[in-house]
């Protein structure tokens, strides 16, 4: 029912919108000068922000260390 952001950002959320601010920028500034060129550039560049989501160490990394961080504590616990 709630969502976890947290989990959905990635580290590379702040990359991804640089990459994105850059782009689109530079696809305003194709379309108002009329350079097919920059508007490629741009749409390259959103192709590579969204590759992002594909190199190691992402989410799928981040779970395996994060799966039960008390498992440990529970046995050292002697209950009070």
């Amino acid at each position: 029912m709630f969502v976890d952001r947290v989990s959905r950002a990635g580290r590379f959320l702040e990359w991804k919108v640089r990459i994105f601010t850059v782009a689109a920028a530079l696809v305003l500034a194709g379309m108002y000068l009329e350079a097919r060129w920059m508007t490629w550039t741009a749409l390259l560049l959103l192709i590579g922000a969204m590759s992002l989501r594909f190199l190691p160490g992402g989410a799928a990394s981040r779970l395996e260390h994060d799966e039960d961080p008390d498992a440990d504590e529970s046995v050292h616990d002697p209950g009070f």
